[in-house]
This record gives C-alpha cells, sequence and structure tokens, in this order.
C-alpha cells in the first residue's frame, strides 16, 4: 500500500491485549475488546473529519479520500445507535 508513510499494523486491540500478558483471561480480553468499540463508536460519532485528517497526518498516514469515507460510514452507523444528544448548555 503505497498510500501509507509506514507499515500498516495488525490491530492495536489485540496488540493491547497481548500487552497485558498470557494471565490475562479471555474473558477478561473479550470485555477489553467491547470497550474499545464502545470508546472508537463514541469518538468516530463526534469526530471532526478536519480533526481526524489531520490526526492521520500526524501519526504517519497520507491523507486519503478513503479514510473519510470510512470515517463517515463508521459515524453514521455509531449515530443510528444512539438517541438524539441533547445540546450541552
Amino acid at each position: 500500500m503505497e498510500n501509507f508513510k509506514r507499515a500498516p499494523q495488525t490491530s492495536l486491540v489485540e496488540e493491547a491485549i497481548r500487552a497485558k500478558g498470557p494471565e490475562y483471561s479471555e474473558a477478561s480480553a473479550q470485555t477489553f475488546r467491547s470497550d474499545a468499540m464502545a470508546i472508537l463508536e463514541a469518538l468516530v460519532a463526534e469526530a471532526d473529519e478536519g480533526e481526524v485528517s489531520t490526526a492521520l497526518t500526524r501519526q504517519g498516514f497520507r491523507s486519503s479520500g478513503s479514510y473519510l469515507t470510512t470515517l463517515r460510514a463508521l459515524a453514521a452507523a455509531a449515530r443510528s445507535r444512539r438517541p438524539a444528544l441533547k445540546p450541552i448548555d
């Protein structure tokens, strides 16, 4: 993939689980995965596209329209799973 400045890596979630060590139970790993998905869902539901593009660049990825397409699809799915948000006063 020539659009990457760095090589694609394995799942961040799985890497974090492996770092917990061999004593980390599968039940704990499943909870970790679920928690990680909740965090991702919350972040993409409220993400600003410009900030995400800037963050991708800072993290070593070349900005690509496909990233924004993916972000939009994730955000739409996340938002559809939540009730309408009330504005913060």
